[in-house]
């Protein structure tokens, strides 16, 4: 600050003044000098010099002051005087420090009565930025410099003080370096929890990486996100979810206190760093604070909110690990404590690491394959247990995977992360499913419906029902030619923006609309009274061992009467044997699908089984 001060204008003007009085002062000594008859009068061609010199320091802003030695005033022009609020008279033979300043630097009156100007330190040129009173109590900055005329003696050294009020200029530097500081906590700090953010998080790692490049120091990563926030904000709003994320911060901050530091990454997602860990059993400790810590219900309003999340733990060396591999090696335990089942805690390893590469890379592949039309459509017969005929088709797109040969390529996608890449197969599986059902058509003269599955990823892209209506229409389709299979597990009927707003869409264009894989454990009764559903499909997993579980008959006999009282068609899926078909026609299903008809086949399989297809069991 002293230095800013330094370079404010006036500084020549300072100095002048400093030198003016200076040479007052040396006038004042040749004067005593001319008294004592021991020198000769000093007149200059301008006249009287002292008279001039005194006239400019009298007119000056800045104030002036001359001491001895020991501190005492012996002389002050009017500015000192303006300043400090102190007459000339008032302070003449005193020590500054006796009265200028404030209560909390006060000096006992032994420090003042034995000060002495130590002139190894004072010297002229020497500037002091002090706080200063003046005589009403008001507080101001000081700015002295210091100019020492040497006596023959130090009791004829006189000291030259000149003094200037930059109380301004220190607020105005003050006011800079608050200013700096805002913004570098804005800069580094997340708005609305008030935690670090991803930049000030970066930051700190490396920092503490650097610090621990030697020896045996560690690190810990606690990598957290809540588990299902979209539902809070889509239930309760965006102002609740706001609490909830500050609640998480808190406890967080509350947890780790000052073993380390809080970061918001950025949405849900939090990473704490604890510095100099004890070990694992530490690192799962605050893991498991943390968890419970928000168990405890969030109010917000009248409203008492449960949030849950998933916590992703590293242990590390600091000498051998990277502040990007540490966030990265986090990351892959989080993901593996949501695929484990959410609210859990799962630790970074090696094994996982290597699994994660190599999902990586499979995900890798399949962008590459979904850009080259890499994928393949497998086709499923829906049997007609009444005209004992098939009568439609369900589609469903594959892909050939590196080591495990032809699998759903949704199945290794996650309905969170990867909803374009999901939106993109279930796209291609509409298509390509409505140009090989038009051709069995056409070669069959049978008007086969198609069946297909789709998801919130499509189902939510902005204009999509109407692309799927004309779509249909550009292969001759009528669009309740086609049934809109969506997973029990995915209708929400809480969500605001959730798949029941668009079935309404579905059935306005004149979609058929089937609720699959019911009795899967993830729905449901009322989803068949609230969803505007035309069939549902049974799950596999009743179907199984049907013909030797009465309570699976019960169960299934139960839900197709409930269904049909509700006027929805029934359908099942992973028929295997001719006894479970007897048995799902005598409880009300109409179609089924399964290994009695075929497996899934390829659109060329398809044809021939098409026109080869027989289930003697129900010939005429």
């Amino acid at each position: 600050m002293a230095e800013f001060l330094a370079n404010v204008p006036g500084q020549h003007l300072l100095l002048a003044l400093g030198a003016a009085l200076v040479l007052m002062a040396v006038c004042y000594l040749c004067g005593r000098k001319q008294r004592d008859g021991s020198a000769p009068s000093n007149v200059s061609r301008f006249g009287n010099d002292a008279a001039i010199l005194q006239l400019v320091v009298e007119h000056a802003h800045e104030g002036l002051v001359m001491q001895d030695i020991d501190g005492h005033i012996e002389w002050t022009n009017p500015a000192y005087s303006r300043i400090t609020g102190f007459s000339a008279e008032e302070i003449r033979g005193r020590r500054p420090q006796e009265f200028i300043l404030p209560p909390e630097n006060q000096l006992s009156p032994d420090e003042i009565e034995n000060f002495r100007y130590d002139l190894t330190k004072f010297r002229s040129g020497t500037e002091e930025l002090i706080l200063n009173r003046r005589k009403n109590g008001e507080l101001f900055w000081n700015q002295l410099t210091f100019a020492v005329v040497e006596g023959k003696t130090l009791e004829e050294t006189k000291i030259i003080l000149i003094c200037r009020d930059v109380t301004s200029q220190v607020e105005h530097v003050k006011e800079l370096e608050n200013a700096r500081i805002r913004l570098k906590h804005q800069a580094e700090h997340d708005d609305l929890t008030g935690v670090a953010n991803r930049a000030k998080l970066n930051a700190y790692l490396k920092e503490r990486v650097a610090e621990g490049t030697a020896g045996n120091a560690q690190i810990g990563i606690i990598h957290f996100d809540l588990d299902h926030f979209k539902d809070i904000n889509d239930s309760h709003g965006h102002g609740a979810g706001d609490a909830v994320l500050r609640h998480v911060a808190m406890v967080m901050s509350r947890v780790l206190g000052n073993k380390g530091l809080v970061a918001r990454i950025g949405g849900d997602e939090f990473v704490a760093v604890v510095a100099d860990p004890s070990g694992p059993c530490e690192m799962e400790d605050l893991g498991n604070r943390i968890l419970e810590g928000l168990a405890k219900p969030v109010r917000v309003d009248r409203h008492e909110l449960r949030v849950a999340g998933s916590v992703g733990l590293v242990l590390a060396k600091t000498a051998t690990a990277s502040a990007s591999e540490l966030i990265n090696c986090a990351d892959i335990a989080l993901y593996a404590a949501k695929r484990s089942g959410r609210s859990q805690i799962s630790w970074y390893t090696d094994a996982l690491g290597a699994a994660h590469r190599h999902r990586r890379m499979i995900q890798a592949q399949l962008d590459e394959d979904l850009e080259s039309g890499g994928l393949s459509l497998m086709m499923i017969p829906q049997y007609d247990l009444e005209s004992r005929r098939i009568i439609g088709y369900e589609v469903t797109a594959c892909w050939l995977h590196p080591s495990e040969g032809l699998v759903d390529p949704v199945s290794l996608l996650s309905t969170h992360e990867d909803v374009k890449r999901i939106a993109q197969i279930e796209r291609f599986a509409l298509l390509e499913g409505l140009a090989q059902v038009r051709r069995l058509r056409e070669l069959s003269n049978t008007a086969f419906f198609l069946s297909v599955n789709l998801s919130g990823a499509s189902l939510k892209e902005k204009g999509f029902v109407e692309q799927l209506r004309q779509a249909a229409c550009e292969a001759g389709f009528k669009t309740d030619d086609i049934v809109v299979e969506l997973d029990e597990k995915i209708i929400r009927f809480d969500e605001p923006d959730g798949l029941a707003g668009s079935v309404d869409l579905l059935r306005e264009i004149g979609c058929r609309v089937a609720l699959d894989k019911f009795g899967g454990g993830h729905g449901g009764a009322g989803q068949l009274i609230y969803l505007n559903a035309d069939q549902l499909k049974l799950c596999p997993m009743l179907i199984a061992g049907l013909e030797d579980s009465k309570e699976k008959r019960q169960l299934v006999q139960s839900v197709t009467r409930l269904a049909g009282n509700l006027g929805l068609k029934i359908s099942a899926a992973g028929v295997d044997t001719t006894k479970q078909v007897d048995l799902l026609k005598q409880f009300g299903c109409t179609t089924v699908q399964g290994k009695v008809i075929a497996d899934p086949l390829s659109p060329h399989e398809a044809e021939i089984h098409m026109r080869e297809f027989e289930l003697l069991e129900y010939q005429s």
